[in-house]
């Protein structure tokens, strides 16, 4: 059975039943069984609110044994844990279906979906690591400093000059 452990040491079964799938579609309005497994998929990837939301109701069991509200809940998932976490309730999805070759492909569109990020997020840390990055991050800032450096003069001589002086009351 699938499972995952939050911030405070606290491990959760995630098992799928006809009876959580049915609370997640009435209470969330999420299918989790619908025809279009590669939605809900992204769905669990990128709100991660509503997965965290679909997670409690999948474990309320367990959170109102152990005298925790949804909030609570919420509050003890993040970094890697909510990955782990995320990963607990897709297993637990794949798990349910019945036919064997649909858990198969639905298994292997998650790896791959995830791989694909993966790979794309270590590309995203080799561009940012790239030393022309560096230089061009690095002229902007000295680019926005040396403009900021004239807004400051080009104000300072608007007070001291004389139409400013003549439109100034004097005491």
């Amino acid at each position: 059975m699938a499972s995952f452990t939050d911030v405070n040491g606290q491990k959760w079964l995630v098992s799928l039943n006809v009876f959580s799938i049915k609370q997640v579609k009435e209470l969330l309005d999420v299918d989790l069984l619908s025809d279009q497994v590669h939605e809900t998929l992204a769905c669990l990837m990128e709100d991660i609110v509503k997965t965290i939301d679909i997670l409690y109701v999948v474990c309320k069991d367990q959170a109102d044994a152990a005298g925790i509200d949804d909030v609570t809940f919420g509050k003890n998932l993040g970094g890697d844990n909510l990955h782990e976490a995320v990963e607990a309730l897709v297993t637990a999805l794949t798990d349910f279906f019945p036919n064997p070759r649909r858990r198969a492909w639905v298994k292997k569109l998650w790896d791959k979906t995830t791989g694909h990020l993966a790979r794309a997020d270590e590309e995203m840390l080799a561009v940012l690591e790239n030393e022309q990055i560096e230089k061009e991050m690095t002229t902007q800032l000295e680019n926005a400093k040396e403009e900021g450096v004239k807004n400051v003069i080009s104000g300072l001589r608007s007070i001291g000059s004389p139409e400013s002086q003549e439109s100034t009351p004097t005491p």
